[in-house]
Protein backbone atom coordinates (compact mmCIF):
# COMPACT_ATOMS: atom_id res chain seq x y z
CA UNK A 1 0.00 0.00 0.00
CA UNK A 2 1.21 3.51 -0.63
CA UNK A 3 2.80 5.26 2.30
CA UNK A 4 0.72 7.76 4.20
CA UNK A 5 -2.68 6.11 3.67
CA UNK A 6 -5.19 7.81 5.92
CA UNK A 7 -6.54 4.93 8.04
CA UNK A 8 -9.42 7.00 9.41
CA UNK A 9 -10.48 7.88 5.85
CA UNK A 10 -10.34 4.19 4.86
CA UNK A 11 -12.53 3.32 7.85
CA UNK A 12 -14.97 6.15 7.07
CA UNK A 13 -15.34 5.01 3.45
CA UNK A 14 -15.90 1.39 4.53
CA UNK A 15 -18.40 2.30 7.25
CA UNK A 16 -20.36 4.68 5.04
CA UNK A 17 -20.40 2.15 2.19
CA UNK A 18 -21.74 -0.52 4.56
CA UNK A 19 -24.41 1.83 5.90
CA UNK A 20 -25.64 2.64 2.37
CA UNK A 21 -26.06 -1.00 1.34
CA UNK A 22 -29.56 -2.52 1.33
CA UNK A 23 -30.40 -5.09 4.01
CA UNK A 24 -29.83 -8.04 1.67
CA UNK A 25 -26.12 -7.16 1.70
CA UNK A 26 -25.86 -7.40 5.49
CA UNK A 27 -23.52 -10.41 5.25
CA UNK A 28 -21.38 -8.88 2.50
CA UNK A 29 -17.85 -7.74 3.25
CA UNK A 30 -16.66 -4.31 2.14
CA UNK A 31 -12.98 -3.73 1.45
CA UNK A 32 -11.41 -0.36 0.72
CA UNK A 33 -7.87 0.05 -0.53
CA UNK A 34 -5.78 2.88 -1.87
CA UNK A 35 -3.58 1.66 -4.70
CA UNK A 36 -0.86 3.23 -6.79
CA UNK A 37 -1.14 3.22 -10.55
CA UNK A 38 1.85 3.80 -12.78
CA UNK A 39 0.10 3.21 -16.12
CA UNK A 40 -0.45 6.07 -18.59
CA UNK A 41 -3.78 7.86 -18.12
CA UNK A 42 -4.10 6.66 -14.56
CA UNK A 43 -4.03 8.96 -11.53
CA UNK A 44 -1.07 8.36 -9.20
CA UNK A 45 -3.39 6.85 -6.58
CA UNK A 46 -6.96 5.61 -6.63
CA UNK A 47 -9.40 4.20 -4.11
CA UNK A 48 -10.82 0.75 -4.83
CA UNK A 49 -14.06 -0.25 -3.11
CA UNK A 50 -14.84 -3.98 -3.25
CA UNK A 51 -18.04 -5.74 -2.25
CA UNK A 52 -17.63 -9.43 -1.47
CA UNK A 53 -21.07 -11.04 -1.50
CA UNK A 54 -20.11 -14.71 -1.59
CA UNK A 55 -17.25 -17.11 -2.29
CA UNK A 56 -17.48 -16.57 -6.04
CA UNK A 57 -19.23 -13.22 -6.16
CA UNK A 58 -17.45 -9.93 -5.83
CA UNK A 59 -17.78 -6.50 -7.36
CA UNK A 60 -15.44 -3.57 -7.33
CA UNK A 61 -15.43 0.03 -8.36
CA UNK A 62 -12.80 2.73 -8.38
CA UNK A 63 -12.76 6.31 -7.21
CA UNK A 64 -9.96 8.15 -8.98
CA UNK A 65 -8.77 9.97 -5.86
CA UNK A 66 -6.65 9.26 -2.81
CA UNK A 67 -8.72 8.05 0.16
CA UNK A 68 -8.19 11.35 1.98
CA UNK A 69 -9.85 13.20 -0.93
CA UNK A 70 -12.92 10.94 -1.31
CA UNK A 71 -16.20 12.71 -0.54
CA UNK A 72 -19.47 11.25 0.71
CA UNK A 73 -20.91 11.90 -2.76
CA UNK A 74 -18.07 9.85 -4.27
CA UNK A 75 -18.98 7.02 -1.89
CA UNK A 76 -22.66 7.30 -2.84
CA UNK A 77 -21.70 6.97 -6.51
CA UNK A 78 -19.47 4.00 -5.74
CA UNK A 79 -22.27 2.23 -3.87
CA UNK A 80 -24.62 2.80 -6.84
CA UNK A 81 -22.01 1.32 -9.18
CA UNK A 82 -21.54 -1.69 -6.88
CA UNK A 83 -25.28 -2.34 -6.62
CA UNK A 84 -25.97 -1.99 -10.34
CA UNK A 85 -22.96 -4.08 -11.25
CA UNK A 86 -21.59 -1.31 -13.45
CA UNK A 87 -17.98 -2.09 -14.08
CA UNK A 88 -15.52 0.61 -13.19
CA UNK A 89 -13.26 1.95 -15.88
CA UNK A 90 -9.74 0.70 -15.42
CA UNK A 91 -8.39 4.22 -15.62
CA UNK A 92 -9.75 7.72 -15.25
CA UNK A 93 -11.01 9.22 -18.46
CA UNK A 94 -11.62 5.91 -20.21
Amino acid sequence: KPQGVDRKALEHIRNLTESMLPDEYEEAAVMVNQVECKEPGCPPVETVVSLLVGPDASRKTKIFKAVKDVTDDDIKGAVQALLTGASAPEHAGR
